[in-house]
């Protein structure tokens, strides 16, 4: 992944010395340099991650309840059969939240 960073940090410096030209499409390089900061910033954070192969992991988005505001909580169950033994974290999720799921 670092291989296609490089590429797109040195294609970003490319269309930032573009912008500085006065004969140039601006609105064409400032898209394109979106874009690319884009692209840099998911790759990033896929390598921060350690998340390198995107056929292992499922995307799950919470779903929205209508009419009510409500929060997701995250709880370790312990194999637990009563409430009382559940361990919640301090992680809140709110609707249309993604997860990363390992398949």
């Amino acid at each position: 992944m670092k291989y296609v960073i490089d590429i797109l940090n040195d294609k970003r410096k490319e269309i930032v010395n573009e912008l500085k030209k006065q004969d140039t499409d601006r609105i064409i390089n400032l898209k394109n340099l979106k874009s690319v900061d884009k692209a840099l910033k998911w790759l990033n954070t896929l390598e921060k991650n350690n998340i390198e192969s995107a056929d292992k992991f499922e995307v799950l988005r919470l779903p929205y309840q209508e009419n009510c505001f409500a929060t997701y909580r995250l709880m370790i169950d312990n194999e637990a059969e009563s409430v009382q033994d559940l361990d919640f974290t301090d992680t809140e999720l709110f609707p249309d939240d993604i997860i990363f799921k390992r398949k």
